[in-house]
């Protein structure tokens, strides 16, 4: 029998040490126009109307892409240049515990005018190795900073800085979503961009960044174009 899920070796870090943690990942969703502040959205759907990409009929959204496409690597591959990352915080419902962390998002730019869920399924959706008990930080929740760095042409660049306050908590992601259970997992949805625009970058940095327990989550990866892609 072939087996169902997509199985993700994690380090749980708790205040009081680390563990592994091999989580299965049975469904996975990536929301979309998240934002508590409704002025906020109506930005982020304005940043993607610039390039083509239609306002959704309501929000927030949630759209299911294949478990496979999450991923821990350093490197994804693209098929064309226009495509960019995404910061988001990232769900994970364990069997007995909930689990947060950082992730991206990073999406196909050209097909997303197209078509959002397409778009959506086209790359994968990285998150760095590490993951915090939820219960550790929900009583602080709002205070959790995400942030993205965008490398272009050897420059870094600040992309997005937000708290968690400008996203949906998670239980009202889950109500859009319309799923629970063990081996569920959440991308929140993004916050806008400094400067209201869009970075084609070769390399994406993630980061979670807890200012109560001074600690925080990272990741980096590189986007390599396919041979023979534009």
């Amino acid at each position: 029998m072939l087996a169902v899920g997509k199985s993700v070796d994690l380090i749980v870090e708790r205040q009081a040490g680390e563990e592994d943690l091999k989580f299965v990942v049975e469904i996975l969703f990536c929301g979309g126009y998240a934002g508590r502040n409704q002025e906020e959205v109506r930005k982020h759907i304005e940043e993607l109307r610039k390039i083509g990409v239609p306002a959704p009929e309501r929000t927030p959204v949630a759209y299911p892409v294949s478990t496979y496409l999450l991923t821990t690597d350093g490197v994804i591959e693209v098929q064309n240049a226009e495509t960019s990352g995404e910061v988001e915080y990232v769900v994970l419902i364990g069997a007995d515990e909930v689990y947060v962390t950082v992730g991206s998002d990073h999406t196909d730019r050209e097909l997303e005018k197209t078509s959002v869920p397409k778009a959506k399924q086209m790359y994968p959706k990285v998150i760095p190795q590490r993951v915090w008990p939820y219960n550790e930080v929900k009583d602080h929740w709002d205070d959790i900073i995400i942030r993205s760095h965008a490398v272009k042409d050897g420059e870094r660049m600040l992309y997005q800085a937000r708290s968690l306050e400008a996203l949906i908590d998670i239980q009202t992601l889950m109500n859009v979503v319309g799923a629970s259970g063990p081996g569920l997992v959440l991308f929140s949805g993004t916050v806008p961009t400094v400067g209201d625009r869009l970075i084609y970058a070769d390399e994406f940095e993630i980061e979670m960044y807890d200012p109560v327990l001074d600690r925080r989550l990272c990741h980096r990866y590189a986007i390599r174009l396919l041979p023979g892609s534009r």
